[in-house]
């Protein structure tokens, strides 16, 4: 069942009825507003165009450029804390001043710090866009005057890159500090290892250049080795030489008690004995004309008796000759067996040097490599360390982000104005009182009424409004 329409007679009588209700709320809310906007103070909004680079001392392949989305994402969300930190708000605020002039020893207090640093400074990425996009970022922040905007925003972006670089020299010095020890550490481990590398080539001695032969795999025979393999066979030499001086002397021996000794030996032999190898031919030489001529004389035939005078005569010259060259052939024969011994003893001693250098190699090899791997190390932790030393120089005096142009500042302020804010709180007011009144009105159909707004809200009329009424005069009669 559909209800009745609301007439609209019904409805002009309850808003004149009522318009004192709606009235008056329209009125105090557009007063509460209009005093919001005199009392208020207008917010301008000043940005400032950033762009961010990586450290180049990181990369100089890269030149700047962040490796990754991820780092440039990272890196700008670090800026965006630094922006919002409490000591570069706070600097940022002592170095503009109070916003009524002046000087103030308690401005700014923690309060305005932080409320400032939540609600006045921000860092964005450009419209459309999120962190990590692109190198370009915004620095936002919000003052109550176009020149207090700027100065806020450059003192924001100086007291930041001051931070930044504060960020990137603790980073430094961390890093110095591992890498010094770092570095200290490989020190130390390598002063060991060539400390006992020192001690095996000390007792090496003359033989180092040998044991770095026998440790290098790419190279030849070492010296001691070469040494080894002449002296073996000038050793071999001198012995097939003082084997053939032994045998000449002892044939000598023979020979000087019996020359025809002589006889029967090689020329090899005499061949270091030019008179006795003639006299030997001579010997025979008489020999056989001896026997040639007792084949046609008789023993007593001078020329017999001569050819076996000239025999003996030369067999008598051999003996004196041979016992000439055993006695001029002593000092030969000894030196030669001096320097065969000598020959053997240092033969000896090169395989004792050997042998030894053999025992050890390994032990230096592994020392030598050692010694190699702890210099590499060395190495990287020292230039390392030289790459933190550099960035640490270069953040105190160089910046990350940069300035793409001047601070922009809007022309207008943020918000409605004065007149916008007075106007929608009266609307604001209308709208509540006009609410009330059709929420506390009677219907078309009840029979409420009175002349106060109480007899509108449900209270009941007055005792005398009662008493007046044409059903109480009824009542009355008929009890009459």
């Amino acid at each position: 069942m559909s209800s009745t329409p609301i007439p609209w007679k019904h409805v002009r009588n309850v808003l004149i009825l009522f318009a004192p209700l709606w009235g008056g709320a329209a009125v105090i809310f557009g007063v509460i507003g209009m005093g919001y906007a005199l009392f208020s103070s207008d917010v301008y909004s000043a940005r400032q165009p950033l762009v961010v680079r990586d450290e180049a001392t990181s990369s100089l392949d890269r030149l700047g450029r962040f490796p990754s989305q991820t780092e440039l994402k990272a890196a700008q969300e670090t800026i965006l804390e630094m922006t919002q930190n409490p000591e570069v708000v706070g600097a940022a605020l002592r170095q503009i001043g109070p916003p009524s002039g002046g000087t103030d020893s308690s401005w700014p207090s923690t309060k305005t710090i932080d409320s400032v640093a939540s609600k006045c400074v921000n860092l964005v990425a450009p419209q459309g866009s999120e962190f990590g996009n692109t190198e370009v970022v915004y620095l936002k922040v919000k003052s109550t005057s176009p020149e207090r905007a700027t100065l806020f925003c450059n003192a924001i972006y100086d007291n930041l890159t001051q931070q930044l670089r504060k960020v990137r020299q603790v980073r430094a010095d961390s890093v110095i500090a591992e890498l010094s020890h770092s570095r200290d550490l490989a020190q130390k481990n390598l002063n060991e290892v060539s400390a006992r590398l020192r001690e095996i080539e000390i007792e090496s001695g003359a033989d180092l250049g040998e044991l770095r032969n026998l440790n290098d795999t790419i190279s030849g025979d070492g010296t001691n080795r070469r040494t080894l393999e002449e002296t073996t066979k000038e050793l071999q030499t001198a012995e097939l030489e003082l084997r053939k001086m032994e045998s000449l002397h002892s044939l000598l021996v023979a020979g000087a008690e019996d020359p025809t000794r002589l006889l029967i030996s090689g020329s090899d032999l005499l061949a270091s004995q030019p008179s006795l190898q003639r006299l030997k031919d001579g010997l025979i030489d008489a020999q056989l004309a001896a026997s040639q001529l007792a084949g046609i004389f008789t023993p007593a035939n001078p020329k017999l008796k001569a050819a076996v005078e000239t025999e003996f005569e030369i067999r008598k010259r051999m003996q004196h000759e041979t016992e000439a060259a055993i006695a001029a052939m002593q000092p030969n024969l000894q030196l030669q067996k001096d320097r065969v011994a000598r020959l053997k003893e240092r033969n000896a001693v090169l395989g004792q040097r050997l042998a030894h250098l053999a025992t050890i190699r390994a032990d230096y090899s592994k020392l030598d490599s050692e010694v190699k791997h702890r210099t590499e190390l060395l190495g990287d932790a020292e230039r390392s360390l030289s790459d933190a030393i550099a960035t640490r120089s270069a953040a105190l005096s160089t910046n990350l982000i940069a300035q793409l142009g001047p601070a922009q500042v809007a022309d207008d302020p943020i918000g409605p104005g004065g007149s916008v804010v007075t106007l929608g709180s009266a609307m604001a007011g209308l709208i509540f009182g006009l609410g009330a009144v059709f929420l506390i009105a009677p219907g078309p159909t009840d029979t409420r009424s009175g002349r106060r707004w109480s007899d509108y809200l449900g209270a009941g009329r007055r005792n005398e409004d009662r008493t007046n009424t044409p059903a109480s005069t009824d009542k009355s009669e008929r009890r009459s």
